[in-house]
């Protein structure tokens, strides 16, 4: 799992430490706020969810371009 954290060039990724750790967030987040007692509906919950895990996925994808 170590390697999954590292560049090609062998440096650690402070972006993939970043974009692992907010999607795990963003899950746990979503899932117990889906089972408490709000009880909120299908489309808020994708809402949450696609809300919360945008920031990290855009991140990720504009990483890429900015270090050329």
């Amino acid at each position: 799992m170590n390697t999954f954290f590292k560049e090609k060039n062998g440096q650690s990724s402070s972006t993939r430490l970043i974009f692992f750790v907010g999607m795990i967030y963003a899950m746990c987040f979503t899932a117990v706020y889906s089972f408490t007692g709000i009880k909120p509906g299908v489309g808020e919950i994708v809402a949450l969810f696609s809300a919360m895990t945008g920031v990290f996925i855009g991140l990720k994808l504009g990483q890429k371009p900015m270090e050329k």
